[in-house]
Parts: C-alpha cells; structure tokens; sequence
C-alpha cells in the first residue's frame, strides 16, 4: 500500500513538474513597437502593447505579431484622368501604421495589400476632382499638390481603412505628368496661355506708360490738343506693344500753349 501510494505521489509530482515547465513556455519577449495579439483556443483574448517579457499561458494560445512602427508603401505609376478630363500618370507614396492590432489581425487578410489597393483607388478618384494646373492662384490643382489635396487624400483614405485598425500618416503624389498621347499638345497649349499672358502684362504695362505719359503733359504746360494727345497716344501703345522696333510711324507735332515754356516754368 506504501509502495502504491508513493508511485501516485511520485506521479503526481512529476505531473506537476512537467505542468510548471510546460507553463514557463508561456513567458515571450515583446519587442519595442510590437503589438501582440493572443487568441485563446481561435477566440480574441488580448493585445499586448507593452515591450519586454510577457506572460500568457501556453495551452490553446495563438500570437500574432503586428509592428506598430511607420510603413511606406510606394504606388505604381497609373493613368487617370484629371478634373477637365485630360490623361495623366500620377504615382504616390502613402505612410501609415497599424494603432489598433486585433481589427488587423481578425477582419483583414494582409493588412500591406489591404492599403495599397485602396491608396491606388483613392489616387485615382481624389486626381478626378482637381485640374492638374489652375491660371488662378487661389485654385488648388494637382501640379502644386496643396494642402486641400493633401488632406483630401488623407481623409478618403482614412475613412476605407479605418476597419482595418490602420491611421493613415501621409499620402503625397510622387509623380505626376501628362500621358505621352496630348503632352505634346498639352505643351501648346501652356505655351499660348504663357504668350497670352505675356501679351496681357505688356499691354497693362503700356496702358499705364501712355496714361502716365499725357498727365506728365498735361502738368509741364504742353497743352497739346486732343486730337495730338489722342494720336501720340496711339502711337506710343504701337511701339510698346509691337514687341519690336517700328520703322515708321506719324511724326508728331507738340503745341505749346501761349505763355508756356517746355521747362514748365
């Protein structure tokens, strides 16, 4: 009976042993800026956010290990079309992290892929609504990247992976040029806007000069008539708007007012 009793005993304490070392299987090392998520027997049962040694008994337990540091995910280069409807090849480059572990690990599949296919649709619809250049400086449009496009990606993008457990950092647009079909015309175009607009600051220019010029006039007591004032006039915005030397214009005669001297005195 002794003998049976010190076999049940030696069992049990072996039993024990082997339940404690078993047990110690359970201590893991949390590394900085890693999220730890146990699932006990396929059921969520915590996240550990804590760096260092952890402790979660072994028996039905699962860990999935998340990093919680930045990821930067580039976006291949894509053709969309932009606000006026022109093509365009844009590429991207989106910065987020991972804030909540357990929505990564227990609604998504692969958390990298998940964001990348929805920054490639968010790239796409967010470029549709602005022009990519704008005459006006107010006027945001995809050539400055603003900081309404900026936001505007963000936000989209936030608002799809939110479920995902996944804060989105940063979305800027890394490339962004016509589509090689109208860059060419597209380059004619910026073109005769540009001479447009050069033509637009000449004439300002030679409003100014001329209207300038008679009040300057006027006040040094050369009282020239209407009809002269009216024909220097002329003349004056024909050399400054020509852009180039004129050869021959009507000579122009300046009558002094009796009494008046050139010097204005």
């Amino acid at each position: 009976m002794e003998a049976l009793i010190g076999s049940v005993f030696m069992l049990a304490l072996g039993a024990i042993g082997v339940l404690v070392l078993y047990g110690l299987l359970g201590f893991f090392i949390v590394q900085p800026r890693t999220q730890v998520v146990v699932l006990r027997f396929g059921k969520y049962a915590k996240t550990i956010q804590q760096d260092g040694i952890a402790y979660s008994f072994p028996f039905g337990r699962t860990l999935y290990r998340l990093s919680a540091q930045v990821v930067s995910i580039e976006l291949p280069r894509m053709t969309v079309l932009e606000a006026h409807g022109n093509p365009i090849e844009v590429s991207a480059v989106c910065a987020y992290r991972v804030a909540e572990a357990s929505r990564a690990v227990l609604d998504i599949a692969d958390v990298g892929t998940y964001v990348q296919l929805l920054a490639t649709a968010v790239v796409k619809n967010v470029c549709a609504q602005f022009p990519y250049a704008s005459t006006e400086a107010n006027e945001p449009c995809l050539r400055k990247e603003s900081d309404v496009i900026s936001k505007a990606l963000v936000q989209e993008l936030q608002d799809l992976v939110t479920p995902a457990g996944v804060e989105v950092l940063q979305v800027r647009l890394n490339d962004l040029q016509y589509s090689p079909e109208i860059a060419q015309s597209m380059l004619l175009r910026q073109q005769a806007l540009a001479m447009v607009d050069a033509r637009r600051t000449i004439v300002d220019g030679a409003v100014w000069t001329v209207t300038n010029a008679d009040k300057r006039m006027i006040a040094a007591g050369l009282g020239t008539s209407l009809g002269l004032r009216e024909s220097f006039a002329a003349s004056l915005m024909l050399v400054l708007c020509s852009g180039e030397r004129v050869q021959t214009f009507m000579p122009i005669q300046v009558q002094v007012e009796p009494g008046a001297r050139a010097g204005g005195e």
